[in-house]
């Protein structure tokens, strides 16, 4: 009896300590557009302490998730980006709405995405979508984890950098970069095909966080951001924590395959119709945007 009792309790125990979630509201996602939707909710979760490799048994931290859904048979992503530092007022202005200003068409919501050179502005890795080939140089982005998430006319996927060397070079050809009708090159990888890419080795710091992903329908693309209005001790998640996260259907935004995109301050989430314009650094200059876009 007093194994049986034993057990039950190392089995509950073990229960608890596991990444938990739950949303304080119920999800609602809002369309904006034919094939877009958008929602926004606070998320409390057990937070994960890596100095004794266990999560904690109360969700006693929360995120605000700001996402989008895209159908792609309906709409596109474009990057948009600025050779020019603009002009920005920290305390009415966000970076991201003066570069969605600059658009030539009109932007149904927007995040932000490659990592960048500071403070030029420069895009490290390749960037490339159906209107424009922005940057072919793989090596630039040398970060080991660093990962490729593309979109071909019948393929969504991710892959390594090293895979991507192996096939293309260093630097992608303007003819190979044409056979993809998007490509972004980022880091860590976080998911592929439901499986978790990194283990709780990576940085510890909470930030503020974006991605960009799929889940089992193949022509819908996921953005995530979360806390992109601003960074404060008690906001964000370690990229760990992130990972479960979009892994976890509970937690709402589910994805199987995932790559993180620039975070912290760069962090930014908009939609232009209802002048929503978030960044977790106000004016800070971003390397490019992924803007959303009629077909």
């Amino acid at each position: 009896m007093k194994f049986i009792i034993l057990s039950i309790y190392l089995s509950t125990l073990s229960a608890a300590f596991a990444f938990d979630c739950s949303p304080q509201s119920p999800i609602n996602w809002n369309e904006l557009s034919e094939g877009v939707s958008w929602t926004k909710y606070d998320l409390k979760y057990t937070p994960y302490n890596k100095e004794e490799h266990r999560w904690e048994n109360l969700q006693s931290r929360s995120v605000t998730v700001r996402a989008f859904k895209i159908d792609l048979t309906k709409n596109k992503l474009l990057f948009q980006s600025t050779l020019n530092d603009l002009d920005c007022n920290p305390k009415t202005d966000r970076y991201i709405e003066r570069i969605i200003g600059q658009a030539h068409e009109p932007v149904i919501g927007a995040i932000n995405c490659n990592f960048f050179v500071m403070p030029s502005g420069g895009i490290e890795g390749i960037a490339f979508d159906e209107n424009k080939i922005w940057s072919t140089n793989l090596s630039s982005q040398k970060i080991s984890s660093s990962g490729i998430f593309y979109i071909k006319p019948d393929q969504i996927q991710m892959e390594s950098k090293d895979q991507f060397i192996n096939t293309f070079g260093s630097v992608m050809t303007t003819e190979d970069a044409k056979q993809f009708s998007f490509a972004v090159q980022a880091y860590p990888k976080l998911l592929n095909q439901g499986e978790l890419q990194i283990g709780d080795g990576v940085l510890n710091s909470r930030r503020s966080r974006t991605s960009i992903g799929t889940n089992d329908n193949k022509n819908e693309i996921i953005l995530v951001t979360i806390d992109a209005r601003a960074e404060t001790a008690n906001t964000g998640m370690t990229l760990f924590e992130y990972a479960h996260m979009l892994k976890d259907q509970t937690c709402g935004v589910a994805q199987v395959t995932s790559l993180n995109l620039d975070g912290g301050g760069s962090s930014a989430f908009a939609i232009p119709s209802l002048k929503l314009y978030e960044q977790a650094d106000r004016c800070r200059h971003l390397g490019n945007i992924l803007t959303i876009q009629k077909r």
